[in-house]
């Protein structure tokens, strides 16, 4: 379990974060004016996330927490069409079942996401296109999220026979029991206006204007005192159900998620879909 209301101790090492960055195939960083931008661009896999970039996304919020020029964290992708679809699934999917035990010890131990959480920074995140999976739990965990009105979300896991440890507590925490459990059983797709009615963003734009609204919500809160911001972010996440690897271990270790994988490497429907639906 994480307890995410950590706060950083005030004799804790202070770093410089730009020197202590190792360059990430698929995810730029930058520090400029006080705002650390994480950028994912891996166009030719649609911005899927590798292990290299969730190891990224984990060293950049600990370098952002632990220097004190940083004030404000943003996330956003390049391109017009995909912001994060989820992790890649490519890399070892053929391997599933041979490799489980090295699965679930990688995986243990490779999610970013409680980092947002725990960062003393806001983080902003602008959603550009297709928001799943990984994607949505960025957007879940991000404390500012502004979405182009081309955004679409979706919840694809139990397509593949895998529960992802996260969205279960967290998405029902913003668009409420119903709608959470629409989303999660039946995989459908919420578009970006529908998304914000819903509370799952705080904000949609016109697509063009992404940018500039990004820069804008900047400017929003830098008004704003950063000492109580970040206690104003703690007192928040304190509230929150704490996240529990438990049943994602047990569903990873399932012959539903070593079929999902399989027949994904194989580019075919799981054996538990319909012939009709397939």
């Amino acid at each position: 379990m994480f307890d995410n209301s950590r706060a950083r101790p005030q004799d804790a090492a202070v770093l410089d974060a730009a020197e202590a960055w190792k360059e990430i195939d698929g995810l730029h960083f930058s520090v400029s004016d006080g705002v650390m931008a994480l950028v994912v661009d891996r166009p030719d896999k649609a911005n899927a996330l590798t292990p290299e970039m969730y190891e990224g996304l984990r060293r950049a919020l600990l370098l952002a927490d632990m220097d004190d020029s940083v004030e404000l964290v943003t996330v956003t992708a390049t391109g017009d069409q995909y912001f994060v679809p989820g992790g890649d699934l490519s890399i070892g999917a053929d391997q599933w079942g041979s490799d489980l035990v090295g699965k679930l010890v990688a995986a243990e131990g490779a999610f970013p996401y409680q980092g947002f959480e725990r960062c003393s920074k806001l983080v902003i995140t602008a959603v550009n296109g297709m928001c799943q999976a990984a994607g949505l739990i960025i957007v879940l965990m991000s404390d500012l999220v502004i979405a182009s009105d081309r955004a679409t979300f979706r919840v694809p896991e139990l397509l593949r026979g895998l529960v992802d440890p996260f969205v279960p507590p967290r998405l029902p925490m913003h668009i409420g029991l119903a709608k959470a459990r629409w989303m999660i059983f039946t995989a459908e797709e919420l578009d970006a206006l529908a998304a914000e009615r819903a509370g799952l963003v705080g904000k949609v734009v016109p697509h063009d204007e992404l940018p500039r609204a990004l820069e804008e919500t900047i400017r929003l809160v830098r008004r704003t005192a950063p000492g109580a911001r970040a206690r104003a972010k703690r007192m928040i996440n304190s509230e929150l159900v704490r996240i529990r690897l438990d049943e994602f271990l047990a569903a990873m270790r399932s012959p539903e998620a070593v079929e999902g994988m399989r027949s994904f490497a194989e580019k075919r429907p799981p054996s538990w879909r319909p012939p009709a639906d397939t």
